[in-house]
Parts: structure tokens; sequence; C-alpha cells
């Protein structure tokens, strides 16, 4: 058998640069998301549900300029940090898990990555899908708001235009940790969405049990954290909300994740 009936064709690329090996995860995570027809109806949906229509409603509603208390309800909103945890728990669900079943970890810590390069390709890739739905939208609506407003003060508007965009930013950089610690500590994709998923929403439950005795219980909650970090963004009153406990729950969210899973990634990489 000769090589056409075999169907091969040479390569005539280069290589990538070992530098440059992460952006390439990235970009293949966030293809591959939008190439899943589940993710993407469920992404279009909540679109729709939590942006579309606030965009609409607020740009045809009489307003002199774009409020920050507006924007930081809007994106406070439960219907919008429900669907932020639902998506990146399938946004990272099989992001490690499915290169430790399949054991591709080895090949790509071989030589090829560094594990800090591999979990920064990861990372970044799971950032860009998930800004796509709390970054993108938000800065549209607020824009849109802000280029219907009836009054003149539009560097009051920019001002929150910047906020938005922080706060967009942010809620991607809290809820992702979680979702790649998941991913990592199983080898199965459905036990690792669903663990994202369940631990988010626990945390809640647990928070709103806990937080009939004293209010700051309710700082257990990665949503209330989300909703109190949205007021410091959009310069609201934070006074009635304990900071010594606010900024330990921020990095207990957010450092421990990423080192645990770092070193998972970092003993797979040992033991290849």
């Amino acid at each position: 058998m000769g090589i056409d009936p075999i169907g091969y064709k040479p390569w005539n690329g280069r290589r990538t640069e070992h530098n440059r090996r992460f952006l390439v995860i990235a970009e293949n995570i966030v293809w591959e998301r939008f190439r899943s027809k589940p993710f993407l109806v469920l992404f279009i949906l909540g679109a729709i549900l939590v942006h579309v229509f606030p965009l609409i409603f607020y740009s045809i509603m009489p307003h002199s300029e774009l409020e920050a208390d507006l924007m930081s309800g809007y994106m406070g909103d439960g219907l919008f940090l429900i669907f932020n945890i639902t998506l990146v728990s399938l946004i990272c669900a099989d992001l490690i898990s499915e290169d430790f079943r399949s054991n591709s970890i080895v090949l790509y810590l071989s030589k090829a990555l560094q594990p800090g390069r591999y979990l920064l390709g990861k990372w970044l890739g799971a950032m860009v899908v998930l800004c796509l739905f709390t970054l993108v939208p938000p800065m549209l609506v607020a824009t849109a708001i802000t280029a219907t407003q009836d009054g003149s003060d539009y560097l009051g508007s920019l001002a929150v235009l910047g906020r938005t965009f922080l706060a967009g930013a942010w809620t991607a950089l809290l809820l992702v940790p979680v979702g790649l610690m998941m991913s990592a500590l199983t080898s199965k994709r459905t036990y690792a969405g669903v663990g994202a998923f369940m631990f988010l929403f626990i945390l809640t439950i647990i928070a709103g049990v806990l937080g009939t005795f004293s209010s700051d219980w309710q700082l257990l909650s990665p949503i209330a954290v989300l909703e109190h970090t949205y007021d410091f963004l959009f310069g609201l009153d934070v006074s009635n909300v304990n900071s010594v406990l606010l900024v330990p729950m921020v990095i207990m969210l957010t450092v421990p994740p990423m080192w645990i899973v770092y070193q998972r990634i970092l003993r797979k990489g040992v033991g290849k």
C-alpha cells in the first residue's frame, strides 16, 4: 500500500515556540467549548435570559446616566450568578481530568511544557470562555445604557463602564480556580463538573443556614462574596460587610485551589 491510499499528508507547518505553547492550549479550549452543542445552547440561552432582556429594558427605560447601583444589581442578580456557576462547571470539567484519564498529561509535561505553563494555558482558556459571558455582555449592556442616556455626564458613565469591566473580569477570576481544582482532583469529567457545581452551591446553602445566627456567616457563600465585591468595585456602600472576613474568603476561593491544581500537575510530571 502506497502513501496516497492511506491518506498521508506531509506537515509543512512550523513548531510552536515553547514560550507560546500555553497559548495553543488556551485557543484549543475556546474552540472546543464552542464546538460543543450542549455548551453552546446553554451559553446562548443564558445570554438571552441574563443579558439581552436587561439590555433592551435598560436602554428604553428613561435614564440620565449609567448608574453604579444599577450595574451592581444587574451583575449581582441570582440568575446571572447561577449561569456563571453552571458555565464554569462545564468549562472546567474535563480541562485537566481528561488529561489525567488519558495520561496525555505525561506527553504535555515530558519535554514540551513546564507544569506552570501547562496550568497557565488551561487557566487562560477557561478565563477567555467564561469572560465571554461575564465580561463582554455586561460591557455591551453598559455601553447601550450610556449611548441612550438623556443626561450629559458621560464621564460618570464611562467611570461606571470601567468598573463594569473590572467586575466582569473579577467574576471569572473568582470562579475559575474552583472549577480547575475539581477537574484536577479526579480523572472523571462528570465528577469534576458536578463537584464544582455542588461545591459552590453547598457553601451557599451552609452560609444561608448559618447566616440566621450571624450575618458574617453569609460570607461563606461564593455568591455573597461576588455580590459584596461587586458593591466594592462599583464604589457603593460596603460598611455593612465585615472586610476582615471578606478578604480571607476571597483568598481562600482563589489561592488554595490554584495551589492544589499546580501540585497535582507537578506530581504527575514527577511521576512521568
